[in-house]
């Protein structure tokens, strides 16, 4: 049995941003990642490492099971942050600072590990500068970055991170200027299977690759890489192994688990449509109810209107009626005023002909009887 030893990941990752790895993101990008650290991990062994891009962490954290010190540098201050609250190690510690201006003591480091670095920013040469100069004389660099030439072909979108890619000759090249030895692995995630001696052998790799539904290519190394990891050192490099990482041996999961998603789907597009079915019909009934409240509520409003009018008709003709029976009231007044003037006159001329009849009338009658 080989060593088996703990996945390092954050408790609290931070979210994916397109950026920088962290824990919350699964599948292929994660692999790639986790390959190189556990490669890196094999050659750390008892030495002072810094991982520069150091990200959420777990990275530092996997090199520091078996590197005496580990420092992780990380430009963000946040990510920092983060890291220090999610792998909390003796010989493990985070700091912030530049890849092009190290935050470290000149030759204080056995090996410098960083990791799809290079190409985020420009001044590389000032970064391979600053990995030389932490380094130890007898000290290694452990870096990676995408190969331009397979990584971003003229038909793909630009990275939006990537500031300035390289193609495996000018990697190369940048290291040889700061390096004299250099040694590189090819990387590619892959799904199919592994054939390997059961002892060590010098021979190479015997690969194949499926070219499309009705052709293989048969070759020695692994064909359209779209990631270079190299090894620079001012000393000879002893030969490299070859590195496997296995995810998984069920490859059939995916499958099954696809025609699970595939059922789940197809259930839950029916369940949708017959939703949908019902949502329709309940729409119609909406409909046709609510243009018969419309309805409802238009001869309710014109109920309302006419009520109104008669109301103000009501309300004037009352008007009107109020102000005939005052006028009514007035000219009886006056009648009754004008009657009993009248009254009283008659009851003087009443009085006036009694006094005539009782007084005069006598008199008259006697002076023409004299005569």
């Amino acid at each position: 049995m080989g060593d088996i030893f703990r996945r390092e990941a954050a408790t609290n990752p931070e979210p994916f941003t397109g950026e920088r790895l962290t824990s919350a993101l699964d599948g292929q990008t994660q692999i790639e990642h986790y390959h190189r650290y556990l490669f890196a991990r094999s050659l750390c062994a008892g030495l002072d490492v810094l991982d520069v891009a150091s990200g959420e962490g777990y990275g530092s954290a996997q090199l520091a099971q078996v590197a005496r010190s580990v420092v992780g540098v990380e430009y963000s201050e946040t990510t920092v942050r983060s890291a220090i609250a999610n792998f909390a190690r003796p010989n493990l510690r985070y700091v912030q600072g530049d890849a092009r201006s190290l935050p470290l003591a000149d030759a204080s480091v056995d090996a410098a590990v960083s990791f799809e670095t290079i190409e985020h920013f420009d001044g590389q040469e000032a970064f391979l500068s600053e990995i030389h100069r932490v380094l130890r004389p007898d000290g290694h660099l452990i870096v990676s970055t995408p190969d331009r030439d397979i990584y971003s072909p003229s038909s793909a979108p630009p990275n939006q991170y990537h500031v300035r890619e390289l193609s495996r000759v000018e990697f190369v090249a940048l290291l040889h200027r700061h390096f004299s030895h250099v040694a590189l692995l090819l990387q590619r995630p892959l799904v199919g299977s592994a054939l390997m001696p059961e002892a060590a052998t010098s021979a190479d790799p015997l690969v194949f690759d499926r070219r499309g539904s009705t052709h293989f290519e048969a070759c020695v190394a692994i064909p359209r890489a779209p990631y270079i990891v190299a090894i620079a050192a001012n000393r000879p490099i002893p030969p490299l192994p070859v590195s496997l990482f296995i995810e998984r041996s069920d490859l059939d999961t995916v499958q099954i688990a696809l025609a699970e998603r595939t059922q789940q789907f197809d259930a839950a597009r029916k369940m949708f449509e017959d939703s949908h079915a019902e949502l329709e019909q309940t729409h119609a009934l909406l409909t046709e109810t609510y243009g018969a409240a419309t309805q409802a509520t238009m001869a309710a409003q014109a109920t309302e209107r006419a009520r109104l009018a008669t109301a103000s008709r009501l309300e004037d003709l009352t008007s009107e009626a109020e102000r005939a029976k005052a006028e009514a009231a007035r000219r009886l007044a006056s009648l009754e005023t004008q009657v009993a003037e009248l009254t009283r006159e008659l009851d003087r001329t009443r009085g006036s002909l009694r006094t005539f009849l009782r007084e005069y009338l006598p008199r008259l009658r006697g002076y023409l009887l004299r005569r």
